[in-house]
């Protein structure tokens, strides 16, 4: 059974690690004065957090999928999107999103309580239930 819940947004600082999560992409500072709240979803001993919807939905679009195509940008994509001087600008010790997910959570069983787990948070969210 997964727990899904929203907590205040809080910024971890260097070092900082309490339990397994994943943010999905970073964002900048809220400039009203609505508290930013995260959506937290606790799945196969694994929580997700995601500060927008969108970043839910990207997720759960990954996970439905079965196999993934592999990890590797063509060059090609990245010199349109960044330019000629690519290199300097993109460092390979950043992973994006989808690599510092745990490989466990692509098995079969896994897969499906996350498929599960993510499409509950989502109809919670988009009721107004949480």
């Amino acid at each position: 059974m997964a727990k899904i819940w929203r907590e205040p947004h809080k910024d971890s600082g260097p070092g900082e690690y309490s339990e397994p999560a994943v943010v999905i992409e970073h964002r900048t500072k809220n400039a009203t004065l609505i508290p930013e709240e995260d959506i937290l979803v606790r799945v196969a001993s694994f929580t997700f957090r995601f500060s927008s919807l969108r970043q839910l939905r990207d997720c759960l679009s990954y996970y439905q999928q079965k196999t993934h195509r592999s990890s590797i940008i063509p060059e090609k994509k990245i010199i349109a999107e960044l330019g000629l001087e690519w290199r300097e600008q993109r460092s390979w010790e950043l992973p994006r999103w989808f690599e510092k997910l745990p490989m466990y959570l692509l098995e079969e069983p896994k897969r499906r309580k996350v498929v599960h787990a993510l499409t509950e948070a989502l109809r919670l969210v988009e009721d107004g239930k949480l």
